[in-house]
């Protein structure tokens, strides 16, 4: 009967401890709030015209959720998916609907900076394809590649459990086009050289 009390103390220490520690569960929407997308065609050993794309707004079609586990409070690892469309028009007429995914992994290191106030890094590598659609939905041909890149940002603690995280992204990769039938078009020489760069936004809850 006198080690029960010494027991329960022991676990409750071990509670408090994985608590210090941050293990847990981290959910998170990101979405980029200024993209530049650079997409070089390479022929062999021929690169063609980069295709500059630029990307401002709250929720557009790169956005993405994040789950990841906390091994302890600076180091956490898990899964990136993301889904979303978008819709090209001549003169307000939509000619090209899309459809994106992308599904990874992805994880953090996390570093305090002040009470409320943490930094992280946050290497990632994902697949992604892009759909092209006609205006009745049926499939004209799709792109596919693997990025890789990271961010580094802020998590700013709103309340309990719950953070603001701006960041800064980097991601580079390359990407092949098919038709319809998927075959590679147009030959299996030619692949597209890929880089973006930009500035995200994200909401966490950790639980």
């Amino acid at each position: 009967m006198t080690l029960l009390p010494l027991l329960v103390a022991a676990g409750l220490s071990q509670t408090a401890a994985a608590a210090d520690d941050g293990v847990g569960i981290r959910l998170k929407l990101n979405t980029p709030l200024y993209n530049v997308t650079n997409a070089t065609p390479v022929v062999g050993d021929n690169e063609g015209d980069t295709l500059k794309t630029t990307t401002m707004g709250l929720f557009n079609s790169n956005s993405r959720f994040e789950g990841t586990y906390l091994i302890n409070s600076n180091i956490e690892v898990g899964v990136i998916a993301g889904l979303g469309s978008t819709n090209t028009s001549v003169d307000g007429d939509v000619q090209i609907r899309g459809s994106n995914r992308m599904l990874g992994l992805t994880g953090a290191y996390n570093f305090k900076i002040a009470d409320g106030l943490r930094g992280y890094a946050q290497p990632m590598v994902f697949s992604a394809r892009t759909n092209a659609l006609d205006t009745d939905g049926e499939l004209q041909g799709y792109g596919r590649g693997l990025v890789y890149g990271a961010n580094a940002g802020l998590r700013i603690r709103l309340i309990k459990g719950a953070t603001l995280d701006p960041s800064l992204e980097y991601l580079m990769g390359n990407g092949k086009a098919f038709d319809k039938d998927g075959e590679q078009t147009p030959d299996e020489d030619t692949f597209v050289k890929l880089s973006s760069f930009g500035l995200n936004l994200g909401l966490s809850i950790k639980f």
